[in-house]
């Protein structure tokens, strides 16, 4: 029987299958090849960790060794023979270190075998978690994203014991959160957060000192990181001699901020304080405006107060110390001065509602003053959580806010963040803390500013009994700053990272 020839479409198809095999061949060989590479990668990072641990041992022997070898020769040890070894050891130390970083450049130019942009979120504190939580629900609603939470101990103003994982964990669950635990040896995490590999992680913190040594900056650059601060910075330099030198390199040119992929600024001040360093690409500092604004200001109309009111409305105060107490000449916090006297108030004042907002490590600080001994910090907190006008709430905020009707604070953050919500601030100011930028001192104009704690009773009587605000053009003019766009600013930032990742991948 004679065969018959296909016909044109069904040879044009044939050929197009053909193609498509082709490509799909091609695409499967690229995808073992960069599996395998980057498999190999992360074999030659561990290698490299193995022998940075066994190295100090290794250095004490061959010291020690020197030492016998010099009393049994009796030849001199001499400063010139000390500093050569000296160098030999930083000429190693420096190799690993270039190694290390080409092989995580390597890693994160690769990047994982899937279309999807993996991002991983380092979780050390509740607290904290607003600035980045919208950004997070953002990506678990977009297509182009796979984002993932890991929560890690931490070390209170790194001065502490690394601690607090079960306390995160607890947090995250409470927030409906789902998270990979890493309450571990910090580098046995480091090998959990490698094996998720991540296009995108997100931290905290800039400062490396509160994060385990295995997160911290120089172990995570294998992704791209990005940067959303903690908080607003609205502190000067303190060796500045003029506005033009105020920038903060705690702030805005630590390490982490010279080696993340992307920082997002929360205004044009704090873009222009980062720019203002030099020592980066100016175009990774995308204004954005800041995702924990977004956030606090979901809570509004939907205020929480976690006191009982039987008898109708009090009249609610949120009382948010600061932990940087000013026992030595030097800090925001004034809780030393006026614990007592807050205390006497609230039993006194039934018809006023006080919420107590330490700041995360108030409990430390107050430790660590010398002015709070025999647990004396832990037996006043119990002693105000016993009165039935008074509560402590630590965590996460928005509803907080929304609920009360003023603030008293001695700072930082809160200076800005409560203005969002239109209601009385009072900072009570210690007189001997550090200075702030031009952000902090807009702040700062806007909130009513006391000295004393009978000022600060006083004012705050005042309100209660419907004293106007007096300062709303100067909280207007602070808002203006602090909320850049009416786009959320966690809809900026996915876009951003979508559009330069494909770019940088490609």
């Amino acid at each position: 029987m004679p065969t018959t020839e296909p016909s044109n479409s069904s040879a044009e198809t044939l050929a197009e299958l053909a193609s498509l095999k082709a490509q799909v061949e091609e695409l499967t060989q690229r995808i073992d090849t960069q599996g395998s590479v980057q498999f190999e990668i992360a074999k030659l990072l561990q290698t490299f960790h193995s022998q940075l641990t066994a190295l100090p041992q290794q250095m004490s022997e061959i010291v020690r060794t020197a030492i016998e070898v010099n009393n049994h020769d009796k030849v001199p040890l001499t400063k010139e023979v000390l500093t050569k070894f000296d160098s030999r050891l930083g000429g190693m130390g420096v190799n690993l270190h270039v190694l290390k970083q080409v092989s995580q450049l390597t890693l994160r130019r690769l990047g994982p075998a899937t279309p999807k942009i993996r991002c991983v979120f380092i979780v050390q504190s509740i607290p904290m978690w607003d600035a980045l939580a919208d950004v997070y629900w953002a990506m678990t609603q977009d297509d182009r994203y796979h984002p993932m939470v890991v929560s890690i101990d931490n070390s209170q103003l790194g001065r502490g014991e690394f601690s607090g994982e079960d306390e995160v964990h607890a947090g995250l669950n409470a927030l409906g959160v789902p998270h990979i635990r890493l309450d571990m040896h910090s580098f046995d995490a480091l090998d959990i957060l490698r094996n998720l590999m991540p296009d995108v992680v997100f931290r905290q913190q800039q400062w490396d000192s509160p994060v385990p040594h295995g997160l911290r900056t120089m172990e995570i650059t294998f992704a791209r990181i990005c940067v959303v601060p903690y908080g607003m910075g609205v502190l000067a330099n303190p060796d500045a001699k003029g506005e033009d030198d105020e920038a903060y390199a705690d702030n805005y040119d630590q390490q982490y901020h010279r080696l993340a992929w992307k920082i997002f600024c929360e205004t044009e001040m704090t873009q222009s304080y980062y720019r203002s360093f030099a020592h980066s690409d100016p175009d990774k500092f995308v204004l954005s405006g800041y995702p924990k604004h977004n956030k606090l200001m979901e809570a509004k109309g939907k205020g929480e107060w976690p006191i009982a009111e039987p008898n109708g409305r009090a009249f609610r105060v949120i009382w948010a110390p600061h932990h940087s107490l000013a026992v030595h000449g030097e800090g925001f916090g004034v809780f030393h001065k006026i614990y007592k006297q807050m205390l006497d108030w609230a039993k006194s004042a039934k018809e006023i509602h006080f919420v107590l907002k330490p700041h995360p490590a108030l409990a430390f600080g107050a430790e660590q003053s010398g002015l709070f001994r025999d647990n004396s910090y832990q037996r006043y907190l119990d002693a105000w959580s016993a009165l039935p006008n008074c509560a402590i709430r630590e965590g996460t905020y928005g509803e907080l806010f929304e609920a009360s009707d003023l603030m008293i604070t001695d700072g930082v953050s809160f200076l800005t963040e409560y203005h969002l919500f239109e209601k009385p601030l009072i900072f009570i100011d210690s007189g001997v803390h550090a200075a702030f930028n031009a952000l902090g001192r807009l702040a700062e104009r806007a909130a009513h500013r006391v000295e004393t704690f009978n000022q600060l009773r006083q004012v705050a009587l005042d309100y209660k009994d419907g004293k106007a605000w007096q300062l709303v053009k100067e909280r207007e003019e602070l808002l203006k700053v602090l909320l850049p766009h009416a786009e959320p600013a966690s809809s900026i930032i996915l876009d951003s990272i979508a559009a330069d990742i494909q770019t940088s991948r490609s």
